[in-house]
């Protein structure tokens, strides 16, 4: 059991019991608002980066023709994937 000293007690609960939700929310705050200050640093990095390095680099020659049709290849496999009948049994769910 925790000794607490009567000038902490505030109707029954502690001071420390009442402060702790507090500083829990505060500490989840700080740590959501470090986690957006990293994201916006590394996507503020990123686009400097592409803002930057077209200038900075040689010109590239195309690349070859089939290269080219490798993302419309990915995209008619993923259309074939979404339309086509799902191999699972039927399967009845219920509701309450």
């Amino acid at each position: 059991m925790m000794m607490v000293h009567p000038r902490d007690q505030v109707g029954g609960e502690t001071h420390k019991n009442l402060v702790e939700p507090n500083v829990a929310a505060s500490k989840k705050a700080r740590n959501c608002a470090c986690m957006v200050s990293y994201s916006v640093l590394i996507l503020a990095l990123l686009t400097l980066s592409i803002l930057l390095l077209p200038l900075v680099l040689p010109p590239l020659p195309p690349p070859p023709l089939l290269l080219l049709f490798v993302p419309v290849f990915i995209l008619v496999v993923l259309f074939f994937l979404a339309f086509s009948p799902s191999t699972l049994p039927n399967m009845a769910v219920l509701t309450s």
